[in-house]
């Protein structure tokens, strides 16, 4: 009885330590953050890389506009990658309020990094009269085995 109770004990101690070297790598990297900041806006996103489909699963952006300036707080990501380049739509804070958050899982095939952007578009013409740009998150996977 005892030798049967230390297998098993053997034998969940060792699942303990093989089961997570296995598992597939499409589990998520902790999330990469960047932010950006000045009298006019604040602006945030958390990326968590995945693989397996490979994705940014999930990103949380959040936005504020600072300044009562007659200008509306857009902010949008960017990302560089097999796709290319790519500049994703842009989400500004509507109207009325100070501060928007949203949630988004975007496909893009491999995606090597990505930064955003918050631009100030102007209220009544919605033409951007300029834009700041984060700094850049690198993908934590390295894609040189896939």
């Amino acid at each position: 009885m005892r030798l049967k109770s230390g297998l098993v004990a053997t034998a969940a101690a060792l699942a303990t330590v093989v089961i997570p070297l296995i598992a597939s790598p499409a589990a998520a990297a902790s999330g990469t953050e960047a932010t950006g900041s000045t009298n006019w806006y604040y602006g945030r996103m958390v990326i968590g890389w995945r693989i397996n489909p490979y994705r940014l699963d999930p990103i949380q952006i959040v936005a504020q506009d600072r300044a009562t300036d007659g200008y509306v707080v857009g902010i949008r990501l960017i990302t560089n990658g097999a796709s290319g380049h790519k500049v994703w739509s842009m989400r500004t804070v509507p109207s009325g309020q100070t501060t928007a958050s949203w949630s988004t899982y975007p496909e893009a095939g491999w995606i090597d990094n990505a930064s955003f952007e918050v631009c100030q578009i102007g209220a009544s013409s919605g033409v951007i009269a300029r834009c700041e740009s984060s700094s850049v998150m690198n993908n934590p996977f390295d894609d040189s085995s896939m």
